[in-house]
Order: C-alpha cells, then sequence, then structure tokens
C-alpha cells in the first residue's frame, strides 16, 4: 500500500516501486527508471522528529543498469549526478558503525561515497553484489599467487572472525592469507611515559580465483573508532595494479601495506614482528604487476 513520501521517512534505504516512488525532487533526473536492474533511494540524516511535509527527505538515489552505476546526490534544491561505467569499477567496500554505514565504488578516476543508515544494510549488500557479479568471470588471480595453508580462522580475534562467518552465510568464498589483529604502535621519538599509544584496526587477508578481499575491524573513519566498526572491501583482481610493503616513518616496528588500483590506493599497517602475514604480502608483491 503506498503511504506518503513523508509518512514512510525514518532511516530505510527503500527499493524504488510502486509503494516508494522516486522522491520529486529526483523524479525529473531519472529517466526509465523501470530500466534500471537495482534502484534505491537513500534519506536523510536526521531524525524522525525533524522532517517536516515540505522538505526533500533524501540525500542520494542509486541505481545500476546494463552498463552504468549512477548517482544522484542532493545539493540543497537541485541534485548533482555521477555515472561510473560497470567496466571501470575498481573496487567496493562496505564500512559500518553502529548505525553509521559508508558505501565506497572505486572506479578508474577516483572514488564515490555514500552514506546510509546501517539499519538498511541488507540493501547495500544488494548493491555490493550486484557490482562484485560484474567482475571478469574467469579466473584472475595472478600466477604465482601463494598457495599456503594460511593461518587457522579460529585464530582470528572474534570480531574478525563473525565477519568470516558472516561472509560465508552470504556464500562469498574466499581462503584466508594472513591475520593481524587489532594492535598498538607509538610514534617515532615519542617515548614519554604519559604517551598513549595508536591503535590501528585489525584486518584480515583473504582472496578467491576472481578478487582480493579485505575484512578489517575496521579502518576508522575517526581516530579510535576501529574497535566498534566493520569493514569488507573487494578489489578485482584486474584492477590490482600494484603492492607495495614499506617500514613506516612515523610509527615505530609498523610496516605499511599500499595496494594501487588505477584511481587511487587502499592502505593497510601491521606490526614487524608479524612475520608470517609479511611473508605472504611480500610474496603478492612480487607476483602482482601492472
Amino acid at each position: 500500500m503506498r503511504v506518503s513520501e513523508y509518512d514512510a521517512f525514518g532511516p530505510w534505504v527503500y527499493m524504488i516501486d510502486e509503494d516508494h516512488p522516486l522522491p520529486s525532487l529526483f523524479a525529473p533526473c531519472v529517466e526509465n527508471p523501470e530500466a534500471y536492474r537495482m534502484l534505491f533511494k537513500i534519506p536523510r540524516n536526521i531524525e524522525r522528529r525533524k522532517a517536516t511535509p515540505d522538505m526533500d527527505l533524501y540525500d542520494h538515489v542509486v541505481g545500476v543498469d546494463a552498463d552504468t552505476i549512477r548517482i544522484w546526490s542532493r545539493k540543497e534544491k537541485s541534485v548533482e549526478s555521477v555515472a561510473i561505467p560497470l567496466r571501470e569499477v575498481t573496487g567496493v567496500r562496505l564500512y559500518q558503525r553502529f548505525l553509521q554505514g559508508i558505501c565506497t565504488v572505486y572506479s578508474q578516476t577516483g572514488q564515490t561515497s555514500v552514506g546510509y543508515n546501517t539499519a538498511s544494510s541488507e540493501v547495500l549488500w544488494q548493491f555490493l553484489e550486484l557490482l562484485r557479479a560484474e567482475y571478469p568471470a574467469e579466473a584472475t588471480a595472478p600466477a604465482g599467487l601463494p598457495e599456503g595453508a594460511g593461518p587457522r580462522e579460529e585464530t582470528a580475534e572474534i570480531w574478525l572472525y563473525n565477519q568470516m562467518r558472516d561472509l560465508r552465510e552470504r556464500g562469498i568464498a574466499f581462503h584466508l592469507d594472513a591475520c593481524q589483529p587489532c594492535w598498538s604502535a607509538v610514534k617515532t621519538g615519542r617515548h614519554f611515559p604519559w604517551t598513549k599509544p595508536e591503535e590501528f584496526a585489525g584486518t584480515l587477508y583473504l582472496h578467491n580465483e576472481r578478487e582480493f578481499l579485505l575484512l578489517r575491524s575496521g579502518k576508522p573513519e575517526k581516530k579510535g573508532e576501529q574497535k566498534y566498526s566493520a569493514e569488507f572491501t573487494s578489489v578485482p583482481w584486474t584492477a590490482l595494479r600494484g603492492v607495495s610493503v614499506t617500514e613506516s616513518t612515523d610509527y615505530e616496528d609498523c610496516v605499511l601495506v599500499d595496494f594501487q588500483l588505477p584511481g587511487g590506493t587502499l592502505r593497510t599497517e601491521l606490526p614487524s614482528a608479524n612475520l608470517d602475514a609479511l611473508r605472504f604480502l611480500k610474496e603478492l608483491a612480487s607476483c602482482v604487476h601492472p
């Protein structure tokens, strides 16, 4: 049963259908909405009690048609749009912390992000799965990829272990290559008794034949958030241009791992003492070429 946009408004992301039509601000911009394989609207991040019938209540409309992702965003009383050809997608990421969610699409020219309420995370997972399905169907893992047994999954801290369980429940195949629990490091040159070490996210390095995967407990959007967040990143092997492993000049006994994509770089960190993870990442770096 169709209800008014105001009465339906809340933290939920809605698929566009007869009951939940395009917001009036966006309707003139979206031609042939029936042609989209997926089309949904993301509400403004405001409390329900502050919404009024005369407000534009949605910040984004996101659609995927046969060959393009289109993201329309509200800018005051106007709409800006971004179009990303599916063939240029170089990765996708879902970050969640309590009710805050951020979906990022990496492409040849950079990255585009939209925020959402995690009460509707299932819709964003469907979006992510649709984009992952567009990766090359054939096996594209690099020749020489380390094929060791990897760490036992039971050794992962519970926060990361639960993320692996959730991936399996979604039918996502993976092999666990390396594991780094949450950890702390002190900035170089700071040895005072009152110096507080900075916390870094835990990371699981995974892969399957079509993609390289990162599970993090999550890379913090703000300092100190990683204990309560989760992050999933998927990169098709065809988009990974290189991997570099270098010692940090800012933190003691810290190694930086950069994954180069056509439109940017993903970074993870681990302590120098994690020799098993370092060995895998250096072997990975040696077999990934531009």
